[in-house]
């Protein structure tokens, strides 16, 4: 039975590891053949600002499809996957910079298609208790065999083997696609005997809280993941000009496989264990800025970069899958990334405006800093204090004004279904008592509580408990 519920865990994995092998490897394919064509700053600007934002662009696309059209996702993934590998071709081989940077700005929007129906994938059809670790998982594989291809052909992303690479990832994937199957159904009765046999049932259902769905909530949570990625961002950008002085990309994101496998176990132990770990993580900026000056390798910057990113990249991507699946509003599935790849792209911008004003980029991380703690706790707040210690709180400030009006026992059970909108009727049947008996309660308990009618008695106690 277990291997059965585990089994879109794993499908879902590889279709992740598979769709992100191909899009990073046309990214990098993109960014190696980019760089001959044109300054260093200028493919930086390319492929991590303008690339960036398309790639959210992409996964906003997306969204938009989910929300208005969701029966379109099945037929948009292979199309997408497709079109992909068209615009790949001469993004990778064009002789001409305008054909390169065009059809690498396309690919790169295909891309964020392709992150947003993965990630719509993942929150559909994967039990939440291993979403953080299937997806650190996929995405640490696909670097591996990025580290594997690059150390057999150690020209593959500068020759037209990438294509054929790629060609075959794509079909890999068309394959596994009608075996992924979203909308979550591998079937509540397996999920909850599974949860009935499982020690660890109260932690997890303590670090799956239902959040707060509200506007503010909303952009409060979109606010915090575009301050970490653009913190994370500020303090190294992957610049180019390391790429041109023999910086191995793909040894360097080893770590960054190592980072995502660890946040994603941590994030599914606890929810509150991951969001930690991502705001340690933004101490790591700093540490970076400050060895700048040091005679210190740029392949350790470009380790510790990519593995605090692991802890941003899980963060960002299961709070708002989280969110998603309670409250069965799987549009907002990339949300996370989507906001993360913006808050990338202003990183990267920030870092080539003041690359050569140190004191200001350092005093405008530090300021984006503390902003972030504090935005961070706001939703820590609201996401992971347990449930319990806001029922003890309710509970206290019932007894408050309890005792505050001499309330019986009786009036005080009159006062609890009042205040849940129960009629006379209602509340007699759940007493067992009779209307007329009803009556005489809530005569009495106005009475004590100085209230002409129910409504104003509601209000009287909502005032009392907000003071």
């Amino acid at each position: 039975m277990k291997a059965a519920i585990r089994k879109p865990g794993v499908q879902t994995a590889a279709l992740i590891c598979l769709c992100f092998l191909l899009s990073s490897t046309g990214w990098l394919s993109w960014e190696y053949h980019l760089i001959p064509f044109v300054p260093a700053v200028t493919a930086d600007i390319c492929t991590m600002v303008i690339g960036y934002l398309l790639q959210a662009a992409g996964i906003g696309i997306v969204m938009m499809i989910l929300r208005f059209r969701p029966g379109w996702v099945r037929p948009l993934f292979p199309a997408v996957l497709i079109l992909h590998l068209l615009f790949m071709v001469p993004a990778v081989i064009s002789p001409y910079t305008a054909g390169v940077l065009v059809f690498g700005f396309l690919m790169n929007l295909c891309c964020g298609l392709i992150a947003g129906l993965y990630l719509f994938y993942l929150t559909a059809a994967v039990d939440p208790a291993r979403r953080a670790a299937t997806f650190g998982f996929g995405y640490g594989a696909a670097i591996l065999l990025q580290w594997l291809m690059s150390l057999t052909w150690k020209t593959v992303y500068y020759s037209e083997k990438v294509l054929l690479i790629c060609a075959v990832i794509t079909g890999a994937v068309l394959l596994l696609l009608p075996r992924v199957r979203p909308a979550g159904s591998a079937g509540k009765a397996e999920t909850e005997e599974e949860n009935a046999g499982d020690t660890g049932g109260e932690e997890r259902a303590a670090k799956q809280q239902d959040p707060p769905l509200t506007g503010s909530f909303l952009l409060l949570t979109c606010g915090l993941v575009f301050l970490f990625s653009l913190i994370n961002s500020s303090g190294f950008a992957f610049p180019a000009a390391d790429v041109l002085q023999n910086v191995n990309v793909e040894l360097s994101r080893m770590v960054y496989a190592a980072g995502l496998i660890i946040a994603g176990i941590a994030a599914d132990k606890n929810r509150k264990y991951g969001a930690i770990c991502a705001l340690a993580a933004l101490m790591m900026p700093f540490i970076i800025l400050a060895l700048q000056k040091e005679t210190v390798s740029t392949v350790i910057f470009w380790a510790l970069s990519y593995f605090t990113f692991g802890f941003y990249a899980v963060y960002r991507v299961i709070l708002f899958s989280d969110i998603a699946s309670e409250k069965k509003l799987l549009y907002l599935s990339g949300f996370g990334l989507m906001i993360g790849r913006a808050g990338d792209a202003v990183g990267e911008a920030f870092c080539l405006l003041l690359s050569g004003h140190m004191k200001w980029l350092i005093g405008l991380t530090a300021a984006l800093f503390m902003v972030a703690v504090f935005v961070f706790f706001r939703v820590y707040g609201k996401l992971y204090v347990p449930e319990i210690r806001q029922e003890q709180s309710e509970k206290e400030k019932f007894m408050r004004f309890a005792v505050a009006h001499d309330l019986s026992s009786r009036e005080r059970d009159m006062l609890r279904l009042l205040l849940e909108g129960k009629t006379n009727v209602e509340i007699a049947a759940a007493l067992s008592i009779s209307e007329n008996t009803v009556k005489f309660h809530i005569r009495n308990l106005l009475q004590k509580t100085g209230c002409r009618n129910r409504n104003e008695l509601i209000a009287s106690y909502t005032n009392n408990i907000n003071a």
